[in-house]
């Protein structure tokens, strides 16, 4: 009788936990703009970008980080494609796993992807203000020998800056399928891709330390993410640079054989020990 009632007891904490959970990632998933209640100045960064000509000096612009969830604008989706192409390809072509451009959109699209994407933004007062002296020039030069029908046609209208994706993050909150049996199941946010385009500038770390802080906000156990062993740097950054991620407890290397596997699982405990 005892043991029955044991066993019923941990069915009936099993099902809570599991519905607990089940909360947690829905109520994650369901956010439209988790970067809304934070600080303009943590969604700015600064960006020195160097010349090609050794006598210019680099120049400085503005990024904003903005949270998308899926399906991105296609603009945006194919630039982010093309960044992970450019900073991957190679390492995919030479590995098990291969390069799979098309299956690399269909992770960006399944309706579970979020993302933080860095746009950059030009000295828009320098553009604005140039767009307005392109204006009164055409304006000047149309109303000397036009019509007024004419003069609107030839107006110059301002241009439209596009978003131009210099980095970003793709990531879900999911269930830590891969847990030890000991271990109660727990909602993780699981980083699929961080990819900058421009080094050196903290954007990586910067979009990070954002996953991390969201991560915490909307009660995640961990962050976990797959690195190929042979991309030394992203090993460096996520071991050295960054504060916290070890090789996770499934990662291959831990177990028989895993030395021959091309990549490790990562993680960082944010600090939720249950669900």
């Amino acid at each position: 009788a005892k043991s029955s009632k044991r066993r019923q007891t941990n069915n009936t904490t099993g099902s809570s936990a599991k519905k607990q959970l089940q909360q947690t990632l829905a109520h994650a998933n369901a956010q439209s703009n988790p970067l809304a209640a934070l600080p303009s100045a943590f969604l700015s960064v600064n960006i020195t970008a160097g010349s090609d000509d050794a006598d210019d000096a680099p120049s400085k612009k503005n990024g904003t980080i903005h949270y998308y969830k899926s399906p991105l604008p296609e603009s945006i989706l194919q630039q982010c494609l093309d960044l992970f192409e450019r900073n991957m390809g190679e390492m995919y072509k030479k590995s098990e796993w291969g390069l799979d451009m098309e299956e690399k959109r269909g992770e960006l699209l399944h309706e579970d992807a979020r993302f933080l994407i860095i746009i950059l933004e030009d000295d828009i007062a320098d553009n604005d203000a140039a767009d307005a002296d392109d204006n009164e020039t055409a304006t000047a030069a149309a109303a000397a020998d036009s019509s007024s029908d004419d003069i609107i046609k030839n107006t110059i209208s301002p241009k439209q800056p596009q978003p131009e994706v210099i980095g970003f993050a793709h990531f879900r909150y999911e269930q830590d399928e891969d847990s030890p049996s000991s271990t109660p199941l727990s909602p993780i946010t699981y980083l699929y891709e961080l990819q900058i385009s421009l080094t050196s500038n903290g954007l990586g770390k910067t979009l990070m330390t954002l996953i991390e802080l969201l991560s915490l906000q909307l009660f995640m156990n961990k962050v976990i993410l797959t690195v190929f062993k042979c991309n030394t740097g992203a090993m460096k950054f996520y071991l050295d640079k960054l504060k916290g991620y070890d090789v996770d407890e499934c990662s291959p290397s831990n177990f028989e054989g895993g030395d021959d596997v091309e990549y490790e699982i990562l993680s960082k405990r944010i600090g939720h020990k249950r669900v």
